[in-house]
């Protein structure tokens, strides 16, 4: 996953030419630390056609304000530039998987 902040959110997110996944996090979130490796499994698994982005909330405050993420963890789901999916808290990979499918149409069809 790789660091966003607000200063390189637009350019990242305009040169973007996949579907993106943000986990908005912060250092002291106990869940948002035990997510880590289980969407580096899923980035390992969907890396061809997903980009993966991780944003600190305490780096990334206009992004959350932007997005209105209220609760941390928090994934976003963005497709061709706009939000499709959102989810809050932690689960497990199948749960965030079908999340994903459900978020990205280009994955729907996957089993």
């Amino acid at each position: 996953m790789k660091p966003i902040t607000d200063t390189s959110m637009v350019s990242e997110l305009s040169a973007a030419k996949k579907p993106i996944v943000i986990k908005f996090e912060a250092k002291w979130c106990a869940p948002c630390k035990a997510m880590t490796p289980m969407l580096n499994a899923i980035e390992q698994e969907y890396g061809d056609r997903v980009q993966f982005f991780t944003a600190n909330v305490e780096h990334c405050q206009l992004m959350a304000q932007r997005y209105r993420v209220s609760q941390i963890p928090a994934l976003l789901a963005l497709d061709g530039g706009i939000v499709t999916g959102t989810r809050t808290g932690s689960g497990s990979k199948a749960e965030v998987v079908e999340w994903m499918k459900q978020s990205i149409a280009g994955l729907r069809n996957e089993r």
